[in-house]
């Protein structure tokens, strides 16, 4: 039984090659994506590894509850024409295409200085695509070191930030900061406590931020401040939420359906996507040509230009040609791009 028993491990060791565990969620570099503890092959292999440094993303992220039930809140907003909602909800999945861009971040702040607008609903759905619609999110009081870890353990899931209304009170100082952090794509360099020796830095990241406030940051950006912030201004586009949103019994019940029903789109998401790499390139490749020329942008205009690209092209693969998730109308989603860009 010792020698039978011996035999196997050598052969399995010699034969096989032991699964690396993973760091952070997301893309791999071996081309997987790993998602609340599975990592997903081209091949459509799923194997299951314990990430217990995952483990507060693992728990906000296991599907819950039936497509067709998420799908009811999606359709019942296009029948609502609610443009602006859908539109800053698809940054959550677009985050997933950052990865075949060259760039490493951008930031879509939600601004309204009134409650009923929208910010906490489109955060919510934001979420849902991969995760619990509330306890995904980042709250407002994680300081920007914590963030940045988050960032990195997130790697090409959506980094969502629910309202960041008491650090607007206290100092906005920490928004520009964050900014030109996020598109750096890698956390603090750090050193080991007691020794004249750097930490191995693996916090790496490439995705879209979503975030909410009851300020205007580009009004902030673009005031009277110590350093200038042009730089900064051209990393985040500002969405100012000011319409009510008013529901009736019947779409409030609609709308409480996303506590149930989440994270599944996002698997079948990512399933399509990792088998589909070059196909997803190529849709968001065009999607960037087609918003250059629609927005005539410039080389300042770069990582608007990326993060737009990547909604208008998530938008066309979770749609019945591709992957047959959600269908949603691109051009009220092109023209609320349009109102961001211009204003």
């Amino acid at each position: 039984l010792f020698d039978y028993i011996r035999g196997c491990v050598e052969f399995i060791s010699a034969n096989k090659r032991a699964v690396k565990v993973p760091n952070n969620c997301g893309w791999q570099p071996d081309n997987t994506f790993v998602y609340n503890s599975r990592i997903i092959s081209e091949n459509g292999t799923e194997v299951y590894v314990p990430t217990p440094a995952l483990e507060n993303i693992n728990q906000s992220t296991v599907p819950t509850g039936t497509l067709d039930n998420w799908r009811k809140v999606f359709n019942m907003l296009v029948a609502k024409q609610e443009w602006q909602v859908l539109a800053m909800a698809l940054v959550g999945p677009a985050s997933l295409l950052m990865n075949f861009t060259k760039f490493n971040g951008c930031v879509y702040h939600l601004g309204s200085s009134e409650s009923g607008t929208g910010k906490s609903l489109t955060l919510e759905l934001a979420a849902s695509f991969f995760g619990h619609p509330e306890r995904y999110r980042v709250t407002q009081s994680t300081s920007i070191v914590a963030s940045q870890q988050r960032q990195g353990l997130l790697n090409s899931l959506p980094f969502i930030i629910d309202e960041t209304t008491s650090k607007s009170r206290d100092d906005f100082e920490w928004l520009p900061e964050f900014l030109l952090d996020l598109t750096q794509g890698k956390g603090k360099d750090r050193m080991k406590q007691g020794s004249n020796e750097e930490r191995i830095n693996t916090s790496t990241w490439q995705l879209l931020v979503l975030l909410s406030s009851n300020t205007h940051v580009m009004d902030y950006l673009s005031g009277a401040r110590k350093h200038a912030s042009q730089g900064e201004m051209f990393r985040i586009l500002e969405l100012q939420m000011n319409k009510k949103l008013r529901w009736s019994s019947e779409e409030g019940k609609t709308l409480g359906l996303l506590k149930d029903n989440f994270g599944v789109v996002g698997l079948e998401l990512i399933r399509w996507l990792v088998k589909n790499r070059e196909t997803a390139k190529q849709i968001l490749a065009k999607a960037k040509a087609d918003l250059e020329v629609e927005f005539e942008s410039n080389d300042d205009e770069r990582y608007w230009t990326a993060g737009n690209a990547c909604i208008i092209a998530i938008l066309q693969i979770l749609g019945k040609k591709h992957a047959n998730l959600i269908d949603i109308p691109i051009k009220p989603i092109v023209e609320v791009m349009r109102l961001m860009v211009y204003s």
